[in-house]
């Protein structure tokens, strides 16, 4: 479905149409940029004392932002108009799922951070509940789950 956005100056009639895809990108854009402003000056002081380690916990907050991001786009369902009060809560799983991902994200980027091998078990199990949410996602079998531009082509070539 697109949605019709008028553009031009006084007197002309133009439109654009702006895609679902370009109006996810553009949320996915606006949760990134907060999260960034949010943690961006802890990592550029980390990065002062320790590069690798600013590196290693920036790749992580990305991770974590992005599962819970995708998490989300994953659970998403059109509500009906009846129900207008409630039609922007979440499922109950996905925000377990999404809070169960981003702490093993965090602990395994801190793990990691650390320098140590036991980063991966926090980092599997944030895998595990980020595949587990995806499979009982109900939008799995819906066209318009995720754009392939978010995802890639592995995604595609899985389904």
């Amino acid at each position: 479905m697109a949605r019709s956005l008028w553009r031009g100056r006084a007197g002309s009639h133009s439109f654009s149409t702006v895609t679902n895809a370009c109006v996810l990108r553009a949320k996915t854009e606006a949760v990134m940029g907060a999260i960034a402003i949010v943690f961006g000056p802890f990592v550029v002081a980390l990065a002062v004392v320790a590069p690798i380690s600013a590196l290693v916990t920036a790749v992580g907050v990305a991770t974590a932002a992005a599962s819970a991001t995708f998490i989300q786009f994953w659970f998403r369902v059109q509500a009906k108009r009846s129900h207008f009060r409630r039609r922007q809560t979440s499922l109950r799983i996905a925000t377990f799922a999404e809070a169960l991902s981003s702490c093993s994200w965090a602990g395994a980027g801190g793990l990691a951070a650390a320098s140590t091998w036991l980063a991966a078990i926090p980092g599997l199990i944030a895998l595990a509940v980020v595949t587990g949410a995806w499979i009982i996602s109900p939008a799995k079998s819906s066209p318009r789950s995720v754009p392939r531009s978010f995802v890639g082509r592995a995604r595609s070539l899985a389904s």
